[in-house]
């Protein structure tokens, strides 16, 4: 029972981050019929822009940086990625929408690696560890509690009522405001929003900001719990991903959902509780990849089905 706990609560945090990132992509494909490949980078690039606010390219403690200099360096990695994602549209994905795949691909791909590269010359120790910005340490046992025989750090509740905190807004945002029936209808119709006087490529531009910067503040408040690389982000780009792909870049909420089964999975194969084959825990993030690529070949995705 204890490790069935352990596994949820820490599946469930991890798998909040990946839904908010499948969110992203799903709205991203939706809008416009790509797959932003570079999205892991531009939030790894916003957690790292975190860091440099907060004490340059050196290594920071909770007790080197005030509570005060944190907040400020995460909104200055949010607002980072908010606005290099509205420039990469810009720059590197509207000269290609439906004119070709191959240019949307190879250019995603391109900033991808761009964000890549900097992050390597500025940052070159091979792991970082951001302090938490809130002292969980002060909560139950140097910030784990028991829950039913199982400890569970308290940050994992902190990282799951943020990724649902943010997936509500999103939900409202897209629902109740004239900008998310703006994203709505260009996804229903690109041409016909245009002639009723809605800004299709300023609102598709704005649509990448946010998409980037709502999974970087959930990132921000995960990172504390393990090294952040500067290849983090892709990674974390790569699985969210794989959760929009599994539903087939369905609804908000439908990806989000498909992001926390993704963590609590990954995490189950990494204890050994859905089994002990051979090298399973190994490939733990390979597994999933594989399943969503199969889905794809057996079930080739369609714009049109993406958009409905």
């Amino acid at each position: 029972m204890s490790l069935a706990v352990q596994v949820v609560f820490t599946g469930l945090s991890a798998g909040g981050v990946y839904g908010l990132i499948a969110i992203g992509h799903s709205l991203i494909y939706r809008l416009t019929g790509i797959v932003h490949f570079g999205l892991g980078d531009l939030i790894g690039l916003g957690a790292f822009i975190t860091l440099f606010v907060a004490a340059g390219t050196q290594p920071l403690t909770q007790e080197t940086v005030s509570g005060g200099r944190m907040a400020l360096a995460i909104v200055a990695g949010v607002v980072a990625c908010v606005v290099v994602g509205a420039a990469g549209y810009f720059a590197v994905v509207q000269p290609y929408i439906g004119r070709s795949a191959i240019g949307w691909v190879a250019a995603t791909l391109a900033l991808g690696f761009a964000i890549h590269a900097v992050l390597d010359a500025a940052f070159s120790r091979p792991a970082y560890v951001f302090p938490d910005p809130i002292p969980f340490r002060r909560v139950g046992n140097d910030g784990l509690i028991k829950i039913l025989g199982a400890q569970v750090h308290v940050r994992a509740f902190a990282v799951i009522g943020v990724a649902i905190a943010v997936a509500a807004i999103a939900s409202w945002v897209l629902q109740r405001t004239w900008f998310g029936r703006s994203l709505r209808a260009i996804a229903d119709e690109p041409e016909g929003a245009a002639i009723v006087g809605i800004s299709v490529e300023r609102t598709r531009a704005l649509a990448f900001g946010l998409a980037g910067g709502m999974a970087a503040i959930a990132v921000v408040v995960a990172a504390p719990g393990t090294p952040f690389e500067t290849g983090t982000g892709a990674l974390l780009g790569l699985k969210g991903l794989v959760a929009a792909v599994l539903v087939r870049f369905a609804g908000l909420w439908t990806a989000f959902a498909a992001g926390l089964a993704l963590g609590v999975v990954e995490a189950a194969l990494g204890t050994g509780l859905l089994g002990h084959l051979p090298g399973l825990a190994s490939y733990r993030e390979l597994i999933p990849l594989l399943v969503a690529i199969v889905l794809l070949a057996v079930r080739p995705l369609r714009m049109r089905e993406a958009a409905e």
